[in-house]
């Protein structure tokens, strides 16, 4: 199967949202965007995605809270890599909890957020060219 994975990028930053969905596609990936928690279950529920990056800070629904219910989702075990501007160990501990695959702090590496995306879609048995 050579189709291309899906990422869902929750990020309520316009320009933010939009350069990740360009390094995805650099990257042999496509995308759908979500502005906020809300939308971003909404879509989940209503489209496949192989993967999400996900804000923290979000409008209606914060990104932990967006993060479990993604995770109560039928068919929704998806490698979800939280991406915040919070950088302390509680916010990671409490990303972990919420079900988060991964944790990066902004600003990134996007050579790391690309390879960590990379492994975990190969783990969940979908692959990026």
């Amino acid at each position: 199967m050579n189709a291309r994975p899906m990422v869902m990028v929750v990020e309520d930053d316009k320009e933010m949202n939009e350069l990740e969905c360009e390094l995805l596609q650099i990257h042999g990936m496509d995308s759908m965007s979500a502005y906020n928690g809300a939308d971003a279950v909404e879509q989940a529920q209503q489209s496949h995605t192989d993967a999400v990056l996900l804000d923290i800070m979000l409008p209606e629904m914060d990104g932990f809270e967006c993060c479990r219910q993604l995770r109560l989702l039928d068919g929704q075990d998806v490698p979800i890599i939280m991406i915040t501007a919070l950088d302390n160990d509680t916010t990671r501990e409490e990303g972990f909890r919420a079900g988060a695959s991964a944790f990066f702090t902004k600003p990134f590496d996007p050579n790391e957020i690309v390879n960590t995306l990379r492994v975990l879609l190969e783990e969940a048995g979908t692959t990026a060219s």
